[in-house]
Order: structure tokens, then C-alpha cells, then sequence
């Protein structure tokens, strides 16, 4: 039997084998078709793109991907893009591109009701968050926005391949027809008033990103159907600005948020590359996986799906930016980030409903909400006991430098968390501060953002032909401006010199448009944004 699971929103169903075998599906958030054998044409069909005669496709696998095909499959001129559960892959592909002899059972486009959230209710204008494939380069997403007559709303903080948009459904309606547009979900408030945000990029798989379309990613590490799961979890490296501690309580209180609705049980792990275990590591850079984090203000965090579809022992573990400046019950809350990419370590992919835990943008958290109880009791068995509170790992080891599966576990005693922390999952009107003293903005009760200005260049969108640039501004508050960073659209950011009088760059700029944006950030973790658009010649 293969280790892709068979459970579907969307199936691609061929007519059963004379011995009843079920084939494998794929899994999308708002349809469901079944091609019968004799119907179906390995061909990819005709889209309404701006690029005439190619056309982004999901291909589906008869069985278990296989990486020599999708290797074939690119030599052949497609482009794979995402991976769709449980056997197919999006694909940029030419029409006359040849997919015999690979193994592909179906091949189709995403329609434009695919495109379009179940959550995405009747009324006059929509704000919602359109998300474009990986492959559509900004100023193509943004040209075909204004075309349909829609607005884009500034945001700096949107993920690379999104843009936030306003206007009438029938218009939304008519761009999810387009090729280029992949999903469209509503947008919450606080990217509609434009606060700062941060995004989560989605939780991993050996295969790659899944995108916001894909309803379900496996089912759980207790296998097919609502059964009850037990689970180690081991902390192999934890924030370095933090109390060891404090963090681990966090982290474990996020566990026990969890199990106090399905029946999964966290215990403690001796063995940090153990099968089902989920292991939390803060990493900067470059760290123990293919995924490396890009320094303060961008990704927080990033987690990996249950096996399957991951491999062991990566499946389920959960990788924090140690370059970010987190915090408990403050700016950059770990219990609220690790909240959410436990969720997706458990199984569950992003929610469209803005509010709940598992919408792609981050908030402050101090519980689970009814819609993330809902997603994952369609997992796991809905818990009819007390669960037992999980409590960190009396001896967590502390992993050397660049740390390698370990022969035999190191047994050098830690510090023990708190004995008597918060009881797991509880509800509370905000997380109790750490016992020990830790770093934490001195002034926590200032609410007033800090002032920033950029002075140079004068305004906010420039035309020039140098290969960068370097910002220069300012930026007061009545506390103390402790950082300022920025964030360029291409990917590059970092940390300005000075505060008061700062100077950013020199910033790489890429051919084209390059938004950067500033941030200014006080001591009580208040943060305020300056952008400008950049355009090279």
C-alpha cells in the first residue's frame, strides 16, 4: 500500500481495477471531479494567460512521485512549482509539451471556482489577498489587478507572490480566470488597516511549498480516519536572547493548546532524531534543512509536514529565525508563533478565515479558535478526557554548534522549567511574563509608534540606473528607538546603522521595480513603516 494517503476534496478519479485498488487523489479546497479513464488526455489544455501558449497545470502521478519523472518532466520544458497532495505537482508546461511514458494519470487546470475562497462572502466590494504562482514576476500580478479595475492596497508585509486588492466580486471573479492568479482568500483586518504583519511561508514538504489551494496535507500522524496519536517532541535549540525555560514552557503550553481538543498526547523525547518526534530548533542562516531563513523581519518560523508526505526524521519538526527578536507575551510572541507551526506539524494547512490561528498571517494569541478546533478534529479524534498536561524534558540536552544526529543522546542536565506553569491550552487575557528576568522591552506599556522619515531619496518612488542604493532617514520615539531595519521586494534585507540618524544599504537592486521598506521599532516592540519604490533601469 502506498504511504500517500487517500483521502480528497478534489479526486481525480480513473474507473477502479478488477481488484477494487483505490488510486491516489489530490486534495484542493473547493472542488471535487472524477475523470474516468477513457476520458482522460495527457495533454495540457488551453488557459487565458498572458503569456499565450503556456499554462501553469497540476500533473498527477498514478502512484508515489517519483523524481526521476519529474526530472524527465523538466527536461521536457516543464517548470514544477508547487506540490499537490497527494501525488500531483503544479507545473508551468508549453501546450505541446509531451507527458507519455512518465507515469501521469491527469492532467488539468485549476478552474476559476478553485480559485476562489468558500469564505469569501456575497457583498458589494471584496478585500481579499490574491495570490499569483511562484513564477509571475510583480509587475505582471499588479498590471493585471488594474486591468480588471480593482485596487491595490500597499502593504509591505505581504508574502512575495501576493497582493492585497479591493473591488467588486464580479471583477475578482473575472481575474481568477486568469492562468496567472492561483488562490484568492479574504483578507483581515489587520492587513486591510496596515498594520505590521508577519507571514508564515506555508509548512514544508520533501517535495516542496504547497500552495493556499491545497485543503489537506496528509492525514496526521495517526493515519487514515479521527484516531488518537502519541507524539515525543524534544527541544534541540532554543532562543539565545531568552531564558531556556521560559521558551520551553511557551512552546510546551502551545502543545498542551492542542491536545486539549484532539486526542494526541505529547511526551517528552530522549532521542531529538526519533521517529514522531517533532524537534523545535532556533537556527539562523543556513541551518539543518534546504529552507534557510533571511535574518530579522521577514520569515519567523517554518515547520514540516507528518509522515507521510515528509520522511523521517524531519517529519513534524519546527524551525524558528533565532535572528528575530522574540519575545513572550510581547512583539514577536514565541506561544503564538509556535501555536500556529505546531498546527501545520500536526497536519493542518493554512485557513482562508482571518482571525483563527492558521491564517497565513500571524497575530497574538492566547487560545485556539472554533475554526481551528474544526480543521483539526477532521484529523484526529475529538478528546473526551482531560488531557495530561505535556511538560518540557527535565534534561534537555543543548546541541553543539552545528549539531548531527547523535549517536547516543547527550545526558548533561538543564535547567528544569517551571514547575507549575500555565496549564496547557487554558485561556488566559494575556500570557504570564517568564519568573527569571529576560530581555523584554522595558517600557511595556508605551503604545505610541516610533516616527520615521526617510529623507533621502526626498520621494517615494525613483527612477535610477545604478545597481544599488543606499536610504538615509530618521526616527525618534518617547521611549528610545532601539532598531531599524529594512526589506527590500527581492528578497534582501537587513539592519540599518544608527537609529536616530540611520543609513540603510548600499541595497541591491534588481532590473525592474524593487520596493523597500523601512522599519522603526521602540523598546515596548511598537513599530512604525516608511516605503519607496525603486524602479532600475
Amino acid at each position: 500500500m502506498s504511504r500517500w494517503r487517500r483521502i480528497a476534496v478534489l479526486a481525480s478519479l480513473l474507473a477502479a481495477t478488477a481488484f477494487g485498488a483505490e488510486e491516489p487523489r489530490l486534495r484542493l479546497k473547493n472542488r471535487r471531479v472524477a475523470v474516468e479513464a477513457e476520458d482522460a488526455e495527457l495533454r495540457v489544455p488551453p488557459a487565458k494567460s498572458r503569456i499565450g501558449g503556456r499554462a501553469h497545470v497540476v500533473v498527477e502521478f498514478r502512484g508515489e512521485p517519483d523524481r526521476r519523472a519529474l526530472r524527465e518532466l523538466e527536461a521536457r520544458g516543464a517548470r514544477v512549482l508547487a506540490y499537490v497532495p497527494d501525488a500531483g505537482f503544479l507545473v508551468s508546461a508549453s501546450e505541446d509539451v509531451q507527458l507519455d511514458g512518465l507515469g501521469v494519470r491527469w492532467v488539468g487546470r485549476l478552474e476559476a471556482p478553485d480559485k476562489l475562497s468558500p469564505l469569501l462572502e456575497p457583498g458589494e466590494q471584496w478585500q481579499c489577498v490574491v495570490q499569483f504562482h511562484p513564477d509571475v514576476e510583480r509587475e505582471e500580478a499588479e498590471a493585471l489587478v488594474r486591468e480588471h479595475l480593482l485596487e491595490i492596497l500597499p502593504h509591505p508585509d505581504l508574502r512575495r507572490n501576493e497582493l492585497l486588492v479591493a473591488g467588486a466580486p464580479s471583477r475578482v471573479q473575472r481575474l481568477a480566470e486568469w492562468d496567472e492568479v492561483a488562490y484568492i482568500y479574504p483578507a483581515s483586518a489587520e492587513l486591510v488597516s496596515g498594520e505590521p504583519v508577519h507571514a508564515c511561508p506555508g509548512a514544508l514538504t520533501e517535495w516542496g511549498p504547497v500552495g493556499e489551494y491545497v485543503a489537506q496535507i496528509g492525514d496526521g500522524w495517526d493515519g487514515p480516519g479521527r484516531n488518537a496519536a502519541e507524539l515525543r517532541y524534544y527541544f534541540a535549540a532554543l532562543a539565545r536572547r531568552l531564558p531556556r525555560e521560559s521558551v520551553a514552557a511557551e512552546i510546551t503550553r502551545a502543545l498542551g493548546e492542542w491536545a486539549r481538543f484532539v486526542a494526541i498526547r505529547f511526551l517528552p523525547g530522549a532521542d531529538e532524531w526519533g521517529p514522531r518526534t517533532l524537534r523545535f530548533y532556533f537556527g539562523a542562516g543556513a541551518h539543518e534543512c534546504p529552507y534557510p531563513f533571511d535574518g530579522p523581519g521577514r520569515t519567523l518560523a517554518h515547520a514540516f509536514y507528518p509522515s507521510p508526505p515528509n520522511p523521517e526524521p524531519i517529519a513534524g519538526d519546527i524551525h524558528f529565525d533565532d535572528d528575530e527578536p522574540w519575545a513572550i507575551g510581547a512583539y514577536l510572541d514565541v506561544f503564538s508563533v509556535a501555536l500556529h507551526e505546531i498546527g501545520h506539524a500536526l497536519g493542518l494547512g493554512h485557513s482562508d478565515k482571518p482571525g483563527s490561528v492558521m491564517y497565513p498571517y500571524y497575530r497574538k494569541y492566547v487560545a485556539l479558535t472554533e475554526e481551528d478546533i474544526a480543521a483539526i478534529r477532521q484529523l484526529y479524534a475529538a478528546r473526551e478526557e482531560p488531557p495530561t498536561s505535556p511538560q518540557p524534558p527535565t534534561n534537555p540536552p543543548t546541541p553543539p554548534a552545528s549539531p548531527q544526529p547523535p549517536a547516543n543522546p547527550p545526558s548533561n542536565p538543564q535547567p528544569t522549567p517551571p514547575a507549575n506553569p500555565q496549564p496547557p491550552g487554558s485561556p488566559s487575557p494575556s500570557p504570564q511574563p517568564p519568573q527569571n528576568p529576560s530581555p523584554q522591552p522595558p517600557a511595556a506599556r508605551d503604545t505610541a509608534a516610533p516616527s520615521l522619515t526617510i529623507t533621502y531619496p526626498a520621494l517615494s518612488s525613483v527612477l535610477v540606473s545604478a545597481s544599488s542604493i543606499t536610504l538615509r532617514g530618521t526616527a525618534s520615539d518617547n521611549v528610545g528607538v532601539v532598531e531599524v531595519t529594512w526589506s527590500s521586494s527581492n528578497g534582501h534585507a537587513g539592519t540599518a546603522q544608527g537609529t536616530t540618524q540611520w543609513t540603510a544599504g548600499p541595497i541591491a537592486l534588481y532590473l525592474g521595480s524593487n520596493t523597500i521598506t523601512v522599519r522603526a521599532r521602540d523598546a515596548a516592540g511598537n513599530t512604525s513603516w516608511r516605503s519607496v519604490v525603486v524602479t532600475r533601469r
